[in-house]
This record gives C-alpha cells, sequence and structure tokens, in this order.
C-alpha cells in the first residue's frame, strides 16, 4: 500500500486538534516510537519500511506493540529525556513532501521555554526520524545516514538537519495559474498514481478540485479512496477509484501504520509458539520411540533364566571362564542346552547377582516406563491439539496468554513487592454478551480449565465436529430473550470454528451440548466424549464482527 503527500497533509492538519497537550510518556520498539499525551491521546510515530507514517491508537494496541517488540530503537531514550513533559505545540508538513514535523515545547526555568522538533520523513525505505533543536540541529536519529551512504545528504547527531531534495516540478499555484494538461503531472506535493488519475480526468476537472486543496479544506468533505494499492483521500471519488466506505483520515493512517505492525508481529509471534510446540512434538515423538524400545526390546526374564542356571550349576561352573554350557529342563520336561556369557573377572555367584540386579534393573525401569506412556502420549496429543489452535490465532491477546503459559512472552524489568506470583491460570479468552458469558480454552491446559473447572454443569459447551480445536463455555447470566439464546449460540459456534484446525472450510459443523453431557477420555477428539447434543454450522469471522460491532 503507498501513499502521496496529499495523505500526509491531512494527517497534519489531523493531529492539529491535539496542540497543548502534554507528553506523558515514551515507548518505542523496534522502528517505531509512541508518545502518550494527556487526555489518553497516543501517537505512533513508524520508519518501517512497509509501515511508515503516523496514527492515533489505543493504550490497548500501544500494549500489544511493546509486548511484541523485540528491541527498542536508540530513538528512544533520547527522545525521553528531550520531549517527555513538553507540549504539543504543531504538526505541520515541509515542502509538501511526505514529511511531518511535531514540535514540542518545554519550560526549563525563568520563564524560558525551550523547542524540540521530531521529523518524521515517510518515504518506505527512506524513512527516518529525526529530533532537532529549535536551530535544526540534529539530536538523534532513528537511522544514521552517512556520507558514504547517500551523496546527497547526511542524517547524523550535531549536524544540521537538511531535507531531503526537493521534487523536481512545478507548484500547485503556478499550475493554477496556467492550467494545463501537459503539466498536471509534474505537480508537487500529489502522488503519481493520484496525478494520474486526473490527467484521465481532464484538466478542467483538475482544476476544479485541486483549486483550494492545500488551503483550508474540511478533512469531513473528503472522499476515502483506493486507486489499485495507492490510498488517498479526494474531494470527489475519482474513476477506478474504490470507496473505502466509514474511513476517516485516522483510518486511513490506522490501516498504512498500526496493522502491518500488528500483523507481522503477530505472525512472527505464533510462528515462534509453533516452532516451540514442534520441538516439544518431536520430543515426545523421541521419547514414546525410546519407551518402546525399551518395553518391547529388553527381555527381564531372559537375566533372571541366567541367573537362575548359574546358581543351580555353580558346582560345575569353572571360574575365569567367559561362557558356560549349561543344561536345564524347561516347563515341559524337555531337556535343553543354552550358552551363558560371563563376566571371566568375577566369581561365578557374583555373575547370578549381576544377572539378577539387571533383571530386577530392567523390569522396574519398564514398569515405570509403561507408566509414563500414557503421560507422554496424552502430552503429544495435547501438544498436537494445540498446534491447531495457534496456528489458527490472529490477535494478540490470545498470544500473550499462550506465551504466558509456554514461558516464552518477552520480559520486561518490574519492581517486585516481596509477594510471591500466582501461577497463571492455563490460557483462555473470557467474552461478556451483556445476557452472558462465554470462555473459550486457547490449548489443552486452557479446554481442560473451562470444561472442567469453570463449566457449571448446566453451562452450554460447544466443539468443532470432527477436529482438534477449542472448548467453548456458554454460561447465561439472566434469562436469555429467543433473539439472544440465538446470537449467543451463533457466537460460541463461531469462536469454535474459528480456534479449531477446520477453520476456512465452508460450513464448519460445530457440535453443543450441556457440560453435564461430556466426559473427559485420553485421546480421541477433544479429548472428550459427549453424547445428547445439537449441530450448528459456524461462521468463523461471526464472533470478531459481534465484538467490533
Amino acid at each position: 500500500m503507498s501513499f502521496g503527500p496529499e495523505l500526509v497533509w491531512l494527517c497534519s492538519r489531523n493531529f492539529e486538534r491535539f496542540i497543548m497537550k502534554r507528553v506523558q510518556k515514551v515507548d518505542g520498539g523496534d522502528s517505531w516510537i509512541t508518545l502518550t499525551l494527556s487526555g489518553g491521546v497516543v501517537l505512533l510515530l513508524s520508519w518501517g519500511t512497509q509501515n511508515c507514517g503516523a496514527a492515533c491508537i489505543t493504550e490497548k494496541e500501544k500494549k500489544a506493540l511493546l509486548s511484541m517488540s523485540r528491541q527498542i530503537p536508540p530513538i528512544t531514550n533520547a527522545l525521553r529525556s528531550s520531549i517527555a513533559g513538553c507540549e504539543f505545540i504543531g504538526a505541520e508538513q515541509l515542502r509538501r513532501d511526505r514529511i511531518i514535523r511535531f514540535s514540542f515545547r518545554k519550560t526549563v526555568g525563568a520563564g524560558f521555554t525551550a523547542v524540540r522538533c521530531l521529523t518524521l520523513e515517510a518515504m518506505e525505505r527512506y524513512s527516518n526520524l529525526i529530533l532537532t533543536d529549535e536551530t535544526g540541529n540534529i539530536l538523534e536519529t532513528a537511522k544514521h545516514v552517512h556520507p558514504s551512504e547517500n551523496r546527497f545528504r547526511s542524517i547524523l547527531p550535531n549536524q544540521p538537519y537538511v531535507p531531503p531534495p526537493v521534487f523536481d516540478g512545478i507548484s500547485l499555484e503556478d499550475w493554477l495559474a496556467a492550467p494545463s494538461l501537459e503539466k498536471l503531472k509534474e505537480i508537487a506535493g500529489f502522488g503519481r498514481t493520484l496525478l494520474n488519475a486526473l490527467y484521465d480526468a481532464g484538466a478542467g476537472t483538475a482544476e476544479k478540485y485541486l483549486g483550494n486543496f492545500y488551503g483550508k479544506t474540511v478533512l469531513e468533505g473528503m472522499v476515502p479512496q483506493m486507486l489499485g494499492k495507492y490510498i488517498t483521500m479526494f474531494p470527489v471519488l475519482l474513476d477506478g477509484a474504490v470507496f473505502l466506505e466509514n474511513m476517516s483520515v485516522e483510518d486511513i493512517w490506522r490501516t498504512i501504520t498500526l496493522s502491518p505492525l500488528l500483523d507481522t508481529s503477530t505472525a512472527l509471534r505464533r510462528k515462534k509458539i509453533c516452532d516451540r510446540l514442534a520441538h516439544e512434538i518431536i520430543r515426545r515423538e523421541r521419547q514414546i520411540c525410546d519407551i518402546n524400545r525399551l518395553l518391547h526390546e529388553e527381555d527381564p526374564d531372559k537375566y533372571r533364566h541366567y541367573g537362575e542356571l548359574i546358581v543351580s550349576n555353580l558346582w560345575q561352573i569353572k571360574s575365569g571362564t567367559a561362557e558356560a554350557e549349561i543344561s536345564y529342563w524347561d516347563k515341559d520336561g524337555n531337556q535343553k542346552k543354552t550358552t551363558v556369557p560371563l563376566d571371566p573377572a568375577i566369581m561365578p555367584a557374583q555373575n547370578a547377582a549381576a544377572f539378577f540386579a539387571k533383571y530386577r534393573k530392567i523390569t522396574a525401569a519398564q514398569e515405570r516406563a509403561a507408566k509414563l506412556l500414557g503421560k507422554v502420549n496424552q502430552e503429544l496429543n495435547d501438544l498436537n491439539e494445540q498446534v491447531s489452535i495457534v496456528s489458527r490465532i490472529e490477535d494478540g491477546e490470545s498470544l500473550s496468554l499462550i506465551e504466558s503459559e509456554m514461558g516464552i512472552a518477552p520480559k520486561r524489568h518490574q519492581p517486585g513487592n516481596g509477594k510471591k506470583k500466582e501461577a497463571p491460570l492455563p490460557p483462555h479468552r473470557r467474552f461478556d454478551l451483556g445476557f452472558a458469558i462465554v470462555f473459550a480454552g486457547l490449548s489443552s491446559k486452557g479446554n481442560r480449565y473451562v470444561t472442567f473447572r469453570l463449566a457449571a454443569s448446566d453451562d452450554l459447551w460447544f466443539h468443532v465436529h470432527g477436529v482438534p480445536g477449542s472448548h467453548v463455555i456458554l454460561r447465561y447470566t439472566s434469562a436469555p430473550t429467543a433473539e439472544e439464546e440465538e446470537d449467543a449460540i451463533m457466537f460460541c459456534s463461531s469462536l469454535a470454528a474459528y480456534f479449531s484446525k477446520g477453520r476456512g472450510n465452508a460450513g464448519q459443523r460445530v457440535d453443543y451440548t450441556l457440560r453435564k453431557h461430556v466426559s473427559p477420555i485420553r485421546g480421541g477428539e477433544a479429548n472428550v466424549t459427549y453424547r445428547e447434543f445439537k449441530s450448528v454450522t459456524a461462521d468463523t469471522d461471526h464472533w470478531k464482527k459481534r465484538i467490533s460491532g
């Protein structure tokens, strides 16, 4: 997705409503920083190649970004010392380019003030974030640009800030003074894709709508639209453009800046979890092979038999021999001979004792292995089920719960109060529908927790038919109407289908029954058996639409 300078100008206009708010906190991660302003406003500034720009986000979204970040950019500390506590005094577009300069004012004592400027260059792979003082001297940058990397300018601390080269074209005012179709594509301050669309519309149309674009245009009068992969806002819907219904300039910038960050981070976190689960699955599979080898390849009775033969024939076995051929009668009374291996360094009686000890050791190990095999098989089933659920998760909150359970969540130092922390609950989600509460397990442990710990006998239990997935519990908090009951069943069946291996299958069937009809079993679908159930066809995206709308 690309954009032009005209959208950056609209972005700067949108930020004017935050003037005089104070910067309360600065946070950063990977290729972005957030500025928390008074009144709960959070500004996201990103210089990432695929998500450069500025947007307003929620505190919850900021926490999600912080939880997914792998590193803190060095410019974060410089911003904390320079603009934390400052008043936001303005945002302006520079040179009608994809550059926004944010200005902040700080009282330094005795009525004196200092101004700091934060310049965001939103230019894909050339994007940067630059902190300067009021004279334009660079204090710190997100990316240092050395002379060997760019022959036009250097972006380094203690050097004057030099903007990118000016676009080689004509100004809007000069073009409006003498409108011509030939010069239309050379106007500075607009993206090439937008100018191409205006060129097709004709010089008259372009003159009509460009006339006051950089004047006092009312933001609400702009039409959000997509021209292929180019996103913009313009006073009229252009030919070939797709109308972006109900999208404000703020929504557009969230789509440009926040959504790629969340999508990329979510994919990386999900991959990390799945890689850890895959490693654990391989470990369990190898463990099962080792246990089966111990149970079936080692015969402890052979060593007991050797020991008994030696004890009963001690009088004829010579010391210092490596083996002895001993005759014996089997249980059917037939005489047989066998060769018993011996350790010539010890006495025959000691060899017998060693065989008896080996018999006891192998027998005890096989007894433990037989008990362990069931446990390891259950763990393997749980891991495979969890992979099915995790591979379908797309929201950061659910991933955080699973990361916490697996011990792979990013660790951030928090001062303790001396009290021992309680163990986290198995990962599950809770939703409040107003008239009902819904629980959804996010792992095998989470499934068992919501089904056999949280759920009451008369709660409804949901699970997608035939494939591994989440257990969903529906508990009414008040007597539902027929409409509310239908709504709750649709919501729960959607959740069950979404967090399952069958997500994406058209017409996915979900079974539901009272919790009292669900019983635990080892292995099998959902690790439970259930009866007296009903079925419904689920829409996997319904639950997201329900909670967002």
